[in-house]
């Protein structure tokens, strides 16, 4: 078991590696590894070894119980507020007509574009587990044959999925751009010059023939396709959650115009498909913020 838990945290170290060095052909692998570690299997892509996992799953769980993620309500662009938690009993005439009004505000929020000096955008989407009542149904059933208390054992669940996000700039006919610099957030386009520049750990551990087949890994056309600019991980620990929203913020595009985003989800626990999905944003040029007169004098103080 602690052999187990060991290389489960070095599996999860290099994948938060492959997130830094932006490497989505690295990313993928890691997250198949993690699965094939897991389960016990040489091939998470073989036919044979997805069909018998699936068959496994359907004589435990029944046939609902094949692990499946259903993805609803996906939206990309100004961050919407989080909806109040207060039950529609407990409140007044008063709190419920804010709350429309709130409604309204975030709907006009909505409606307004994204712009290059917008600190932040939001990935928003529904997530419904297909298989959370067979699930459950299975460790309620386990917990009484053991004589494990139900609230006892429901604690020892963990169910792990990883979102990872790239960007593509489009032409004006749709087509993506092949020579875009990925330039995002106002953050220098070349993340190897920045973790070099900042003296990163992991730089520092990476051998010249590494940093050179990474740099290659960005260079010509498509590196869109292989450059991660969000990998995103999250958790399940509720076995009974049947949905949940999830919202993860991006940094906005540096150039104006139409892009891509796709969104890839894979499993940290079963040989399952890949979901995936695509949104297409138009950013408009931004007016860079005015600095209100303390800063303009600090900065001027720093200048004499």
């Amino acid at each position: 078991m602690e052999y187990r838990q060991r290389v489960g945290q070095q599996l999860d170290n290099v994948l938060r590696f492959a997130c830094t060095l932006r490497s989505f052909q690295l990313a993928c692998a890691v997250l198949d590894a993690i699965v094939m570690f897991k389960i016990g299997c040489m091939d998470a892509h073989s036919e044979v070894e997805v069909k018998w996992f699936q068959n496994f799953m359907e004589e435990k769980y029944g046939k609902e119980g094949t692990p499946k993620l259903i993805l609803e309500d996906t939206y990309l662009g100004v961050p919407t507020e989080e909806p109040s938690k207060d039950k529609e009993e407990n409140k007044t005439e008063a709190e419920k007509k804010e709350e429309e009004k709130n409604k309204l505000v975030q709907l006009i929020a909505q409606s307004r574009q994204v712009t290059t000096t917008d600190d932040k955008m939001s990935l928003e989407m529904q997530i419904t587990r297909q298989h959370a009542e067979a699930f459950t149904k299975e460790k309620l059933a386990l917990c009484q044959r053991q004589g494990i208390p139900p609230q006892i054992g429901m604690q020892a669940y963990r169910e792990s999925w990883f979102i990872i996000v790239r960007a593509y700039k489009l032409n004006e006919d749709g087509s993506r751009m092949s020579n875009w610099d990925g330039a995002m957030g106002g953050s220098n386009p070349n993340h190897f010059e920045v973790l070099k520049g900042n003296k990163h750990a992991i730089f520092d551990m990476l051998t010249e023939d590494t940093i050179a087949s990474f740099e290659k890994e960005f260079v010509g056309s498509d590196v869109s396709d292989r450059k991660v600019i969000v990998g995103w991980p999250f958790v399940i620990s509720n076995v009974a959650q049947k949905s949940g929203k999830v919202k993860i913020h991006l940094p906005p595009p540096d150039v104006p115009g139409k892009y891509e985003f796709s969104v890839t989800i894979k499993s940290q626990e079963f040989l399952c498909g890949v979901e995936e999905f695509k949104l297409v944003v138009d950013i408009a040029q931004g007016v860079k913020k005015k600095k209100d007169e303390g800063e303009e004098d600090k900065e001027s103080k720093k200048d004499k």
